[in-house]
């Protein structure tokens, strides 16, 4: 949660900086980064993931 708020933060100075409006594609491009970002993150906890079929 803590890096989807930095993810968020970062974006959010990106636009305050150097865009000059708000739309729907730089919204979308918002979720677009949130959305690889837990992709990354889950596909990280499913391969380090003890996976041992005795247990």
């Amino acid at each position: 949660m803590a890096s989807s708020m930095l993810v968020t933060l970062a974006w959010l100075a990106l636009w305050v900086f150097v865009w000059a409006e708000l739309d729907a594609v730089k919204v979308l491009l918002l979720f677009a980064y949130l959305t690889a970002h837990q992709a990354g993150y889950l596909v990280g906890a499913h391969l380090s993931a003890d996976i041992d079929p005795r247990r």
